[in-house]
């Protein structure tokens, strides 16, 4: 006849591979008899290593708590995927299982930070991602994606900031800037989305603009860039807004839709960024339309989806792992472990290509 919660200090912003504090509250249901003092227990599994502590004896009705300190197996900076789905906490003869969120472990993400890097505070005080890609690429699904990860394990609403579309009509119409750090203030980051990438809407003028950081945000697709070319063409270094790493959204039947003259384009177009000193990262989107079991294990070793990412790192002429996949939320009305753990690791993997480009521009 007891309750059992587990909680993690409302302080804490836990980074991977790091001793972790847990605090066990327990409640004595029992309406005249005490819960004898009793011995608390993390069961050891992939991640967590054993630890126990001693919970003191519990009043009739009344509630007690103890602390665990959790060393990891992996300690150092391990991978997402080093993480279990659940971990199991045993007070006396009782169980509890806990479901793993990504969520708890995102203080890994701020260690990405400019000044790490060289970069004054004082100059940038945030890494810029560039999100860019044809209409209906799922850039949009992926901020909204991102944000629902970045929120507290306790929130359970999707994030649906970010207007969707799926078409050629061009949801994003103008270039955005997400405010991460209005609802995140830890973020090190900031997303910026795109209008869609045709023939009309992009050229390697306003690519080059575009990661300069000179397009000012709001700027939209519709206005006629050569009107303000010379204006932008004065324009000094822009080192608020310059862009920090390079994401394109490929969605995968794409891959099989591109003529000669496309696949052309955009090597050039990846050639002129890797001329400036970004390693472009690429990142394949509704992968789960020819792998739909994906969705229930975005992590897992899929043979269609890695055979889809060499078919894009070949299109494109680009390494093996500059290619990743997403899968985002779309109709699920609950908060799922491995499409958030995917969503990490790509915003990681795009944090490390800000601090190579950095670091490139530095030397």
């Amino acid at each position: 006849m007891v309750d059992i919660v587990v909680e993690y200090p409302k302080s804490s912003l836990r980074q991977l591979g790091y001793t972790e504090v847990i605090i066990v509250r327990v409640r004595n249901r029992n309406p005249d008899r005490a819960l004898p003092s009793s011995k608390v227990t993390m069961k050891p599994n992939s991640y967590h290593r054993f630890a126990a502590a001693t919970l003191k004896s519990i009043a009739p009705q009344q509630w007690g708590e103890v602390e665990l300190k959790v060393e990891v197996q992996h300690p150092g900076r391990p991978n997402i995927r080093n993480l279990c789905r659940e971990f199991t906490v045993e007070v006396g003869e009782h169980t509890h299982t806990v479901p793993v969120q990504v969520a708890n472990y995102n203080g890994g993400l701020t260690d990405y930070v400019p000044k790490r890097v060289g970069v004054k505070e004082s100059d940038v005080r945030e890494f810029n991602i560039l999100m860019f890609g044809t209409a209906g690429a799922s850039k949009s699904s992926f901020v909204n994606t991102v944000m629902t990860m970045l929120q507290s394990p306790d929130q359970t609403k999707m994030y649906r900031v970010a207007e969707i579309g799926g078409s050629a009509d061009h949801a994003t119409r103008q270039l955005h800037c997400f405010d991460l750090k209005k609802n995140f203030p830890e973020v090190t980051f900031n997303l910026w989305d795109t209008w869609g990438v045709d023939r009309k809407s992009y050229s390697k003028d306003i690519v080059n603009t575009l990661v300069d950081g000179k397009l000012p945000q709001n700027w939209n697709m519709s206005l006629s860039f050569e009107k303000f070319r010379e204006r932008f063409e004065k324009m000094g270094e822009q080192v608020q807004t310059q862009m920090h790493a390079i994401v394109f959204f490929v969605p995968q039947a794409m891959l099989t839709d591109l003529d000669d003259e496309e696949i052309a384009r955009i090597q050039e177009m990846f050639q002129s960024l890797i001329a400036k000193l970004y390693n472009p990262l690429v990142i394949l989107s509704k992968v789960d339309e020819v792998c739909p079991q994906i969705r229930r294990d975005p992590l897992g070793k899929i043979e269609e989806v890695e055979a889809l990412r060499k078919k894009t790192a070949d299109l494109f002429k680009i390494g093996l792992n500059s290619v990743r996949y997403t899968v985002n939320y779309t109709e699920e009305t609950e908060r799922t472990f491995g499409i958030e753990a995917l969503a990490y690791e790509n915003i990681e993997s795009a944090l490390q290509h800000c601090e190579s480009f950095s670091y490139a521009k530095a030397s």
